[in-house]
């Protein structure tokens, strides 16, 4: 086993560092590793800030609700960035929708991850301690003007780097029959019983950032993070669109939706017969007295079909009133009633 397999396989998160910084030739050496890292296509669709900034840095402090941001002597953001090779394409002529597409969106994401990722064994290979920063996305859109992002580029993970200045324990992980499968998929009668012995394990570790207490066992911690989630990041998709991705997505089947919703209306037929939905909706209402009676389905609309952008055009009031459901779901080139089922369905989880 040699040293950087060895230092990979007791990876732990430092949080607290020494008061030194990182010297020029180290940080030009890891600029160079996140350079050289695989990238899909060789489209290098990724770009790295690196934070300097002391007001700055105190401001993504507080989006990350951790205070050492302030304490770390190196701090980079990985960006995916399609907004380079978009301005290439143009400056030849070529303004291809696909400059913004969910592909190019992946591709980027991906490129950021990988190279942040390489980055982090390249640092502790050199006796450097890190610790991801994925909280930046605790408010994804006030990052964004934070570092004056342009369309086609996004936030993707905060990275923190120096010398250690503290020993926490490593951190248990789950069994790797848990998380490793030959083939396809395993699933599990009892994930409970399957991680019984994990959770007790876990329960015996101490975190630094509370040594008070040890920590929740793992099946409590999945319950807590549920219960509580943070708003902004259940929306990110809202920010992703705003700089200028298209998410491409279509409608889908009746029956498709039927499975994503746990609280479908309760009356629906099984001929999904919609002229009259449980809220009143009919193939003639008005979708002006819609939007004003449901604020949130015009969002909810322009998010899961892109062809609903159309809607941004219907700039005058006269002329969205006499939009009726029927004309709005000829404007998006769906079945009438796939549209009030899915109106019907975001009303009701509502």
């Amino acid at each position: 086993m040699n040293e950087t397999i060895n230092r990979q396989l007791n990876h732990r998160s430092i949080r607290e560092f020494k008061d030194a910084d990182i010297s020029d030739e180290i940080r030009e050496l890891l600029l160079n590793i996140a350079n050289r890292t695989a990238t899909s296509n060789g489209m290098q669709a990724f770009s790295i800030i690196r934070i300097t900034d002391k007001e700055k840095k105190a401001k993504i402090a507080e989006i990350c609700k951790q205070d050492y941001v302030n304490r770390v002597p190196e701090f980079w953001i990985f960006i995916t960035d399609q907004y380079r090779n978009a301005k290439i394409a143009l400056e030849q002529d070529c303004f291809e929708d696909t400059r913004g597409d969910m592909d190019r969106f992946l591709q980027g994401y991906t490129d950021a991850a990988i190279s942040a990722q390489n980055v982090v064994v390249a640092a502790e290979s050199l006796g450097l301690g890190t610790v991801f920063f994925g909280s930046i996305l605790n408010d994804s859109e006030e990052i964004v003007n934070l570092l004056n992002l342009p369309i086609y580029t996004f936030p993707v993970v905060g990275l923190g780097m120096g010398y250690p200045n503290q020993e926490p324990q490593l951190k248990p992980r789950m069994e790797l029959s848990l998380k490793v499968f030959e083939n396809e998929y395993k699933e599990f009668d009892s994930y409970l019983d399957a991680i019984k012995d994990y959770d007790k394990v876990l329960s015996n570790y101490y975190d630094l950032r509370d040594t008070s207490r040890r920590v929740d066992s793992f099946s409590k911690q999945v319950v807590t993070k549920l219960q509580n989630p943070i708003e902004k990041r259940s929306k990110i998709f809202d920010v992703v669109r705003k700089q200028g991705y298209d998410m491409m997505l279509t409608y889908l089947m009746e029956d498709e939706i039927k499975k994503m919703y746990k609280n479908a209306p309760k009356d629906m037929k099984e001929d999904l017969d919609f002229h009259e939905s449980v809220s009143g909706l009919k193939l003639d209402t008005m979708v002006a007295d819609l939007f004003e009676k449901f604020p949130y389905v015009e969002d909810y609309l322009l998010m899961i079909n892109p062809k609903f952008n159309k809607l941004k055009t219907v700039v005058s009031a006269q002329e969205l009133r006499k939009m009726t459901l029927e004309s709005l779901a000829n404007l998006a080139e769906m079945p009438a009633d796939s549209l009030i089922y899915m109106i019907e369905s975001r009303i009701s989880e509502e």
